[in-house]
């Protein structure tokens, strides 16, 4: 009878184990870090392929409906799926028609059971391998089904030595102010920012960000990990009297205290001339004591 019972106990747990993996539900529940970044590595290899492919379909399959596209080589968010869509119609037309892409994740995690953040560098070449353009980019996705889609793609080239100065001759355009549920929370942190870089108060700017938030800014060489890289990388830079002005554009609220926002930014001289323009797309998770960056991700305007 033991034995009996120690077999239907062996099959018992193996069916268990055959359920759960089988079962979507139940792989929701691992929250690792290993399947983050595999998901996030499926979901880079479904978007190099299709842009490989000039399939502008395929390309707007990887968005969610409501996603918010925040893109260097644009001056404004692009808003949808379907927009997204005809957005890469028309890049594929013209100067993307013979380019590919290589994103390459540095971090991925789960910010929620259905909710993946990751941050890393892209790479574009044309059809001889010449590099076009790389930089930076830090984006939230959401799983549907058994696979990722882009929910905030917040992506833009690398600037270190400043905005290139034919991006910076094309005049700004800017969409209008956000004005919805949450605007007071989103427009005090943006605020907060802007205060600590016009005071060049580093510490003031690290304290905005999560202890281990990530700062993924065009004008860095790296991608900064914690509040401690952050100050060292900002005490290290020359230290200059540019003013910096930001707003935001949007801001969704998605649960779990996490919350999204993107705007617009400018720099201008003492003397009042503008050195650079811009846009952020930001990951915040949502405090007693105001909005924390869990990545601010910002990039100037690079098109032309």
């Amino acid at each position: 009878p033991m034995r009996k019972l120690y077999i239907n106990f062996c099959l018992a747990a193996a069916l268990s184990i055959l359920m759960s993996c089988s079962d979507p539900s139940s792989q929701n529940l691992n929250q690792s870090d290993e399947r983050a970044l595999s998901l996030v590595n499926n979901f880079t290899e479904s978007f190099s392929t299709s842009w490989a492919e000039k399939n502008a379909k395929a390309m707007g399959e990887l968005y969610t409906s409501d996603a918010v596209r925040i893109v260097s080589s644009r001056q404004t968010p692009l808003y949808g799926r379907e927009s997204i869509t005809v957005e890469f119609e028309s890049d594929f037309k013209r100067t993307q028609s013979l380019t590919s892409i290589t994103a390459e994740p540095t971090v991925a995690k789960f910010l929620s059971s259905d909710l993946v953040f990751a941050t890393g560098t892209f790479s574009v070449v044309d059809s001889d391998d010449n590099m076009i353009s790389k930089g930076f980019w830090g984006n939230l996705m959401k799983i549907e089904g058994n696979s990722l889609k882009m929910l905030m793609e917040s992506a833009g080239d690398a600037t270190p030595r400043g905005m290139n100065n034919a991006s910076l001759a094309v005049p700004e355009i800017r969409d209008p102010l956000y004005e919805g549920s949450g605007m007071n929370l989103i427009n005090e942190g943006v605020a907060s920012y802007v205060l600590s870089a016009n005071n060049g108060d580093s510490q003031g700017i690290a304290d905005l960000f999560t202890q281990n938030g990530i700062q993924a800014v065009s004008n860095n060489d790296s991608i900064l990990f914690g509040r401690e890289s952050i100050v060292d990388t900002l005490n290290a830079g020359t230290a200059t009297e540019i003013k910096l002005d930001a707003w935001s554009y949007g801001y969704r609220e998605l649960g779990n205290s996490l919350a999204i926002g993107w705007g617009g930014y400018r720099q201008t001289s003492p003397s009042g001339e503008l050195v650079e323009f811009g846009q952020w797309g930001n990951i915040w998770r949502i405090t007693e004591n105001g909005l924390k960056l869990i990545i601010e991700r910002a990039s100037a305007f690079s098109g032309e």
